[in-house]
């Protein structure tokens, strides 16, 4: 389950930011998450609260923006791959490079 070290990667993040801000508490950690990324989103959500409770972090929630795929057409055109089998909704073509999906950032910290 590498979800839990995921967490804890994101914790040790939180750790810095709050050294360097001098917050008091953590109310929530926002997450962009690719579904390409290859991370259960529950047992990540799982694993954050494990971690996180009876801490300094404790009731500090896990919000996950979700992204779907991305690919860009041999014909230039960006579009948003919604299935496993897709074609160019400007010319057809199949020929297409993934250009996105696999994120897995930290988009906001909310402290007080």
């Amino acid at each position: 389950m590498h979800e839990l070290s995921i967490a804890e990667n994101i914790l040790e993040i939180v750790d810095r930011h709050r050294q360097e801000q001098n917050f008091e508490r953590l109310k929530s950690v926002t997450l962009r998450l690719g579904l390409l990324s290859g991370v259960d989103e529950d047992a990540l959500c799982f694993a954050f609260e494990a971690l996180t409770e009876g801490g300094p972090y404790d009731g500090a929630a896990l919000e996950v923006e979700k992204t779907f795929p991305q690919a860009r057409c041999s014909c230039g055109h960006c579009f948003v791959v919604e299935d496993i089998l897709y074609a160019c909704p400007k010319c057809g073509s199949v020929i297409a490079e993934l250009t996105g999906g696999d994120e897995l950032n930290i988009i906001e910290l909310e402290v007080y």
